[in-house]
């Protein structure tokens, strides 16, 4: 009786009705009002299918919720969700036999036939009253509607129990949310549907998109941007703008635990309305007032279009993939903190959207391109830590990053470096474009010396050296830009140049708090313990250490003797003391030192170092040298000043001094 096949002709031919134009002020008679549905759990989806003009009542104001739905019933009511009653009334009806019992509805059972939901050999056997059982329903609604069959959804404890020829059918319409089981995880295939289960089955089709309102009856759900009770106004506010409803005064709106009337609105509110096609409201219920969000993903827009079945969006994420969702007619669509409409929303613009549990858009929101310019302080695989006006900031590197070298030339992200001055585009902390800057030398330290209007002179390392400066020189203290008046002699700065030699930038260091990188120059054990660091820019820091202070290596407590002098190190100052040191390389170093004595049969050596004493292995091939350059014996080295290079925790080379 039912075709059992998948090739179907689209069904979904109704005009969508636009949302803009001039409204009628003259409110139509509401949906009809029922005496036997109030408190009956589908009561709102059976108001709504017949402010949809799809199911009527009976006489004397009945709905009859639980009347069992044949056959011939059920195929008319979904042909009318699908907007084709009258397309059911102009079929030709020759050549095709029915049941004699048939009065009524054989348009719809003729076109049923043409769509591929039942076959010509089967209408005989339909009689007027044959019941439409869950498991026929499922096949006409997905044979309506073209599904493709997926029994991978069919996972009931009654299974074995739906025949294996409709299993498919059923797996479609649940994998849809069109149909879904009985209590207790169970599918009752056999059992017949009542007009109420058949209204809730064909909301959902309306209510998810699969198909629109049968003209002229429209679905507006918004939330109500204005309410005017004189004239029984209220606009609503989506995805496509402000949108005027005429809704009665007296008129039942639904809510989640009850009923309110049009007085009790809110702006803010978010209303779902059935309207004719003049905009009258014949059926209204509040929805919930903010969705909840389950996931988040972000990405950059490939499109953004409205089909049949409502707005799509379709987005790549941060690691390439390309992903699609429906959006709700509400969804919250926001840029700049503004709310927009749809066509505010275009290509390659970076958003990040939120999703109901059913993985539809409920929010979106729009990040504005915007243009950083900064030092870029370490490069990862997928992220690029800038210094911007004193301040580090981390930021995620997409993908699909464009890399540029002064906006021409193309260079790999790879490329990049610490001290790198850069220009990059930022959307919600993820860098798309990056310009390397390469007329800017970066990275440098130095005390102040002297200041002058033009010109700044600063000891960088041993040497004091004069810099012009650049005519927008940038002067950053605490995080904030300062004038040229706060630069002060003795101050520690960090420093940028460009290719001229004048100075772009001078960030004044707080060298009584924070942290600082060096390597050890000088460590001073008593009366009070003293380090001397030369940060990478050449700037001299000394401090007094704090005698509660904590001294690392690889995470382990060490005592402050055990660093070796030429250390890479960290230290935090607080109050002008240093309160944490920690070692990040000893293993890999290079240091002024006299040999103190040497261990030929094990070939190990010590150094004296700042009056400290530290041995070391010899590297198997130790490069051992005079002044002037010449190889030397190892014996020839004992109690010279010489210069000894580490490698690895090894003597890699010795050159007397």
């Amino acid at each position: 009786m039912l075709r059992m096949r998948l090739g179907l002709t689209c069904l979904l031919s109704a005009v969508l009705v636009l949302l803009s134009g001039l409204f009628s002020g003259n409110a139509a008679l509401a949906a009809e009002s029922f005496k036997d549905i109030r408190g009956h759990w589908a009561e709102k989806v059976m108001l709504e299918m017949n402010a949809y003009d799809i199911v009527h009542g009976y006489p004397g104001g009945e709905f009859r919720p639980n009347n069992k739905v044949t056959l011939l019933e059920a195929v008319v009511m979904i042909l009318n969700t699908l907007g084709l009653n009258e397309k059911a009334g102009q079929v030709d009806l020759s050549g095709l036999q029915f049941h004699p019992s048939v009065t009524w509805g054989k348009g719809h059972l003729a076109l049923a036939v043409e769509n591929g939901m039942l076959t010509r050999q089967g209408l005989p056997q339909i009689n007027n009253r044959r019941l439409a059982s869950r498991v026929e329903v499922a096949a006409l609604v997905c044979l309506a509607l073209g599904l493709t069959p997926d029994s991978s959804y069919v996972t009931f404890f009654d299974t074995g129990e739906i025949p294996e020829k409709y299993r498919g059918y059923v797996g479609a319409v649940v994998k849809h949310n069109i149909m879904r089981g009985m209590p207790g995880n169970m599918f009752s295939p056999n059992e017949p549907v009542t007009r109420a289960q058949l209204c809730a089955t064909l909301s959902r089709l309306i209510d998810q998109k699969l198909v629109l309102p049968p003209a002229p009856m429209n679905l507006v759900v918004g939330r109500i941007a204005s309410i005017d009770v004189d004239k029984q106004k209220v606009v609503l506010r989506n995805l496509e703008g402000e949108k005027t409803v005429y809704l009665p005064a007296d008129m039942t709106v639904f809510t989640a635990s009850g009923t309110t009337t049009l007085g009790s609105l809110n702006t803010g509110d978010r209303l779902k309305c059935i309207t004719d096609g003049q905009n009258n409201v014949r059926y209204a219920s509040l929805v919930d007032g903010s969705p909840s969000i389950k996931t988040t993903v972000e990405g950059v827009v490939v499109s953004f279009a409205k089909g049949s079945g409502g707005y799509s969006l379709t987005l790549e994420n941060n690691e390439g993939d390309r992903l699609t969702y429906p959006v709700e007619d509400d969804a919250r669509l926001i840029r700049a903190g503004k709310e927009i409409d749809a066509s505010g929303l275009v290509e390659n613009d970076y958003v990040e959207i939120g999703l109901d549990g059913n993985d539809r858009i409920v929010r979106i929101e729009v990040y504005p391109p915007e243009r950083i310019s900064g030092t870029v302080v370490e490069v990862e695989r997928d992220a690029l830590t800038l210094r911007r006006q004193g301040e580090e900031t981390e930021y995620e590197v997409s993908p699909r990053v464009q890399v540029t070298r002064n906006f021409i030339r193309g260079m790999s992200y790879g490329e990049l470096k610490r001290g790198d001055r850069v220009e990059v585009v930022v959307m919600n902390k993820t860098i798309f474009q990056i310009n390397l800057l390469s007329d800017v030398l970066t990275g440098q330290s130095g005390m102040v010396s002297r200041v002058h209007s033009k010109a700044v002179y600063l000891y960088v390392g041993d040497e004091e050296k004069r810099y012009e400066l650049d005519e927008r020189v940038e002067v950053i203290k605490d995080g904030r830009l300062v004038g040229l008046d706060k630069l002060r002699r003795g101050d520690y700065v960090n420093f940028e140049v460009d290719s001229r030699g004048y100075i772009i930038t001078i960030e004044i260091l707080d060298e009584k708090k924070g942290d600082f990188e060096g390597t050890l120059k000088y460590l001073v054990l008593y009366p009070r313990p003293w380090v001397t660091i030369v940060t990478t820019g050449g700037l001299e820091m000394e401090y007094e250490v704090s005698t509660s202070a904590t001294v690392l290596r690889d995470g382990d407590k060490i005592n402050l003797s055990d660093i070796v002098p030429g250390s890479r190190i960290s230290i935090r100052v607080e109050d002008g003391k240093v309160t944490e040191i920690e070692v990040l390389d000893d293993q890999n170093l290079t240091v002024k030192c006299r040999v103190s004595s040497i261990n030929q049969e094990r070939l190990r050596v010590t150094l004296e170092i700042n009056g400290r004493y530290f041995t070391y292995s010899l590297a198997p091939q130790v490069t051992i040298l005079d002044r002037n350059g010449k190889p030397v014996s190892l014996e020839d080295v004992k109690g010279y000043l010489v210069e000894v290079r580490l490698k690895d925790g090894e003597i890699d080379s010795i050159t007397i001094i």
